[in-house]
């Protein structure tokens, strides 16, 4: 049978493991926030469509990338053998910028971990969506990317 003392010391006990655990979860909430702002995932808007980004076709080797900004916004140039294939690099999850990882050939989002495959279709996480391709128009020898 419980004594008095028993029940006290339990019921102490159990706000101490409350008020613990209270705290782990705010030390986890502002740990994902602090990692967030040192992985650089700010939630930028998507890419807009102010003006054209040009670029000398030259400058785009055959098989590489080539990253850019446009207006604030990272977007990414690959040179293929069907042409040239222009996207957003901004998570369609909440906006994070991804970055291509070779050895893996993924996109990863730093924020939430989503990746891409190299089409930049949803492998795995929180995306639903893929990658945004943007549109492309080849003149002579420059490349303009648009929307």
């Amino acid at each position: 049978m419980l004594t008095v003392a028993d029940h006290n010391q339990i019921r102490q006990n159990c706000r101490r493991r409350f008020v613990r655990n209270g705290f782990r979860v705010m030390a986890a909430g502002l740990v994902f926030s602090l990692t967030d702002i040192l992985l650089g995932c700010n939630q930028t808007q998507p890419v807009s469509t102010a003006g054209p980004l040009a670029l000398p076709l030259a400058q785009i080797p055959r098989g590489g990338r080539v990253r850019l900004e446009n207006n604030g916004a990272p977007v990414e140039l690959v040179h293929t053998n069907e042409g040239i294939i222009a996207r957003s690099l901004l998570c369609t999850h909440q906006g994070c910028r991804v970055r291509w990882f070779e050895a893996q050939q993924l996109y990863i989002c730093p924020c939430h971990e989503g990746k891409f495959d190299a089409r930049g279709e949803v492998v795995y996480g929180m995306p639903r969506a893929p990658l945004r391709l943007l549109k492309v128009t080849i003149t002579a020898d420059q490349v303009v990317v648009s929307g």
